[in-house]
């Protein structure tokens, strides 16, 4: 190969070598600005999972609370069922004993009155 010959291929040789690192230093920046960007968004992605840890501790100490609230309450309903079957079960009892004593206030009060028009006719004009 001559000196001429030569001469081209080194030019071009060189100005593509040029163009190679100059396209090889760009992807460089690009390639840490893209780490970079990877970095913040694990970061980012670190902080909402802390986040997201923090709301489920709150609320699954809320859906305790709630549930021991509704054990509660369906214990609140369970003896409130009680006393309404025991009132259910005294009613019976206790209307018979009104019954009977109207029926004995009713029977005094006829002897009563009885004893009022006897003592009435008794006494003086």
């Amino acid at each position: 190969m001559s000196t001429a010959e030569g001469w081209p291929r080194s030019r071009w040789g060189g100005q593509a070598v040029l163009r190679a690192r100059a396209e090889a230093a760009g992807y460089r920046r690009l390639l840490r600005t893209r780490a970079a960007e990877v970095e913040a968004l694990r970061g980012a992605v670190g902080a909402l999972h802390r986040q997201l840890e923090g709301l489920r501790d709150r609320r699954s100490g809320e859906v305790a609370k709630y549930q021991e609230r509704v054990a509660e309450l369906e214990r609140e309903i369970g003896e409130a069922e009680a006393e309404m079957a025991r009132c259910l079960r005294e009613y019976p009892v206790l209307l018979r004993l009104r019954m009977a004593l109207e029926a004995e206030i009713a029977a005094y009060r006829e002897m009563l009155e009885g004893e009022e028009l006897r003592l009435g006719c008794l006494g003086p004009p």
